[in-house]
């Protein structure tokens, strides 16, 4: 043990605690989509290779996700569980290597620390159906850890950081396979490359071997978004959202900001009132400007309105929380004056959180522009939604993504944090991870279909 650093203390007991919940706690949950295709498993005559084909011409082009998801579940379940335990420590890990290059008032130690907490901060109804259940890890859990393996690379190359370059770059060109077989994660991955791509030529730190993921990354894009079987579950989950064939691609955006509004403004409010806090850390410490002070806590002051009082009394008068409420709303196409005016509160909050990244980005442009740019990634995979009719299909696992990105950029800031209250949200924040690992033990152990969203 000796031998061992003290920063790498937190990962090692993280990796043991999430084996340890994987291996003791999760499993196939037969009255959902785990039934389902284990039914088709076991059906006489199955070849995975018609079910493939099957699929991508009726139901989805997610062919390497779903090849990995009935290979898995031909053999013995422990081996999802390593898998899945694998990827929730390579998050923590890569979240710990990005966050070394900033410094703050955090030690190494600490700032370890909230990396491994981060995977446990998720929304209960995303990180569930997300992350533990067999089918949904598929789904958002896997592609988002390969998304990361597919960034990563580029990401230490712009940093700075040393990585075994070989090793990295090889399983990237795999990885990107998985990334871009979710529509989602393929929306990220080829964003993210593009940005890293531009940044790093920028920087003359640009190599022939960091072509092959970007290639790969848009074949399997490709190979997604032409499938036949997209097209057809869109159809297929639009039956309950008649009216979206009817709007018109501003109501379609309207749409998927509300549904970025009903999730992160509304429901996830730790994640969220996390980023507020953090934020409002960082430009209360980089200026000295009373002007600029002043709009950092009418920022703060507003988020917690909107979040905690706009919510209540959405509650009260629409008896039914904003996430419904807009819902209804967009399959109805009655607007009424209470959700114009909450959206109209929602667009104010988001324009100052707009503004306040823009004031960190003065400052501090390599802090301001990475957490902008996550934030930015996390707003835009829930918006994106507005564009599918099956927008209300999948509950709240479609904003795993959302969360993930709001905190890897919650990360950055409080690995900057100068203030003098960032250990205690750090301190907060631990524990708020703590509690819902063991609440999830609980959830997990208890519960015959454990909370989902």
């Amino acid at each position: 043990m000796k031998c061992i650093k003290k920063e790498n203390y937190p990962l090692m007991i993280f990796s043991f605690a999430t084996l340890a919940f994987f291996v003791f706690f999760t499993h196939l949950i037969i009255k959902t989509d785990d039934g389902h295709f284990l039914g088709i498993l076991n059906e006489e005559g199955f070849e995975i290779t018609d079910w493939l084909s099957q699929r991508y011409h009726t139901v989805s082009g997610r062919t390497v996700s779903e090849f990995l998801m009935m290979s898995f579940l031909k053999i013995n379940p422990i081996f999802w569980k390593i898998f899945a335990s694998v990827s929730f420590i390579f998050i923590a890990w890569f979240l710990q290597k990005i966050s070394s290059v900033f410094s703050g008032n955090l030690t190494q130690f600490q700032k370890n620390i909230f990396c491994c907490c981060v995977p446990f901060l998720v929304f209960i109804g995303a990180l569930n159906p997300g992350a533990f259940w067999f089918a949904g890890s598929f789904t958002f859990l896997f592609p988002f850890t390969a998304f990361l393996l597919t960034v990563a690379p580029l990401s230490f190359e712009y940093f700075e950081i040393k990585y075994n370059k070989i090793f990295l770059n090889t399983v990237a060109v795999f990885a990107s396979l998985l990334a871009c077989s979710q529509e989602q994660t393929t929306a990220l991955t080829i964003t993210f490359l593009i940005v890293l791509f531009i940044a790093n030529s920028f920087k003359k730190k640009l190599k022939f071997y960091h072509a092959p993921p970007m290639f790969f990354g848009f074949a399997g894009a490709v190979w997604l978004f032409t499938s036949p079987g997209m097209r057809g579950r869109i159809a297929m989950e639009g039956g309950a959202f008649p009216r979206f064939e009817e709007m018109n691609i501003f109501e379609k955006i309207l749409c998927g900001f509300s549904n970025y509004f009903g999730y992160s403004f509304f429901m996830s409010i730790i994640v969220t009132g996390l980023f507020a806090v953090l934020i409002f850390f960082a430009v209360d410490s980089l200026y000295d400007d009373k002007r600029v002070k002043a709009f950092s806590k009418i920022f703060i002051t507003f988020f917690a309105f909107v979040s905690v009082a706009v919510n209540v009394l959405y509650i009260i008068i629409n008896k039914a929380i904003p996430d419904k409420g807009f819902e209804k709303l967009f399959k109805s196409g009655e607007y009424g004056f209470i959700n114009i005016l909450t959206l109209s509160l929602c667009f104010l909050l988001l324009v100052a959180f707009a503004v306040m990244l823009i004031l960190i980005i003065n400052k501090n442009k390599r802090l301001g522009m990475t957490a902008a740019l996550l934030f930015a990634a996390s707003v835009a995979s829930a918006v994106v939604m507005g564009f599918s009719s099956s927008i209300y299909a999948s509950g709240q696992r479609v904003f795993y993504f959302t969360d993930m990105l709001t905190l890897f950029a919650s990360a950055v800031l409080i690995s900057a944090a100068k203030h003098r209250y960032g250990k205690t949200v750090y301190g907060t924040a631990v524990i708020i991870a703590l509690i819902m690992f063991i609440l999830n033990c609980f959830n997990f152990a208890f519960l015959e279909i454990p909370i989902m969203g």
